[in-house]
């Protein structure tokens, strides 16, 4: 099956319907999406089961919010090619999103067993399983993804803050701990680590190491959190340890962040 899908593939990259798809690869890459868009429109008029297009355009459909469309290319895509570990996994990656876990669950483990390899199917396992309680499983699946990473010599922070997040969410703060520490040594400059951080050690009782912890993530440029959450960390830290001053600072600004989002 992979080799007649590897022939395939070496029939359609001389296709201008493939040189098209490349077209609009690049214009993705480089933000442009409306042309993206009528390139892959172009592409898949000269050949509606171009599976890399149909890829491509529901990645870009999920972008603009545009569910449907994204589903049916990817329903297309899976039609012409049910091999296709991409394409099961973008659209359980869909489902996840629109948070239908249950149709999300199958096309994530389908993805992961057409491509073990890879890490991302394990992730948005892991994810989907823990949003449906299934705690054994999520777990087995988060550490695979890490296992992944690690084997591929591409070990990412963020994955091991999203298992140390449910680790925190379950009581293992020793385990969390680790992954924490790790993520710290991968990024020490970001501002998610560092937040993480000071967040399981004020649930050690350590206020000062996470305040301190709390005022480098505010240093450190936004990322996935936002500057609400660490206001929010900081206002308890100095709470905690005794510094009013400090503390009704950060009340302060978290009331001007809270009032933003509204």
């Amino acid at each position: 099956m992979h080799i007649l899908a590897a022939l395939l593939l070496c029939v359609q990259s001389a296709t201008p319907a493939f040189r098209l798809y490349e077209r609009a690869n690049t214009l993705f890459v480089a933000k442009k999406f409306p042309e993206c868009w009528e390139a892959l429109e172009e592409a898949l008029r000269l050949d509606p089961k171009l599976v890399p297009a149909l890829t491509l355009k529901a990645k870009l459909a999920m972008g603009m919010n545009r569910f449907e469309e994204a589903r049916q290319s990817l329903e297309q895509a899976i039609a012409a090619d049910p091999a296709s570990w991409y394409a099961h996994f973008l659209l359980g990656f869909q489902y996840h999103l629109q948070n239908d876990l249950p149709l999300a669950l199958p096309e994530l483990e389908k993805a992961r067993k057409l491509n073990p390899r890879d890490a991302r199917p394990a992730i948005y396992l892991g994810l989907t399983q823990e949003s449906l309680g299934h705690t054994e499983e999520a777990i087995r699946s988060y550490e695979e993804a890490i296992r992944l990473e690690a084997a591929a010599g591409k070990p990412q922070a963020g994955t091991l803050l999203t298992y140390a997040r449910f680790l925190f969410a379950l009581g293992r703060l020793e385990q969390c701990a680790k992954l924490i520490e790790r993520a710290v040594e991968l990024e020490p400059n970001s501002r998610d680590v560092h937040f993480e951080r000071g967040r399981l050690l004020m649930k050690n009782g350590d206020a000062g190491g996470a305040a301190k912890e709390g005022e480098m993530a505010l240093a450190l440029p936004a990322s996935g959190i936002p500057d609400r959450q660490i206001h929010y960390l900081l206002v308890r830290a100095y709470r905690m340890s005794g510094q009013e001053r400090l503390a009704e600072e950060h009340a302060v600004a978290l009331r001007a962040a809270e009032s933003k989002d509204f």
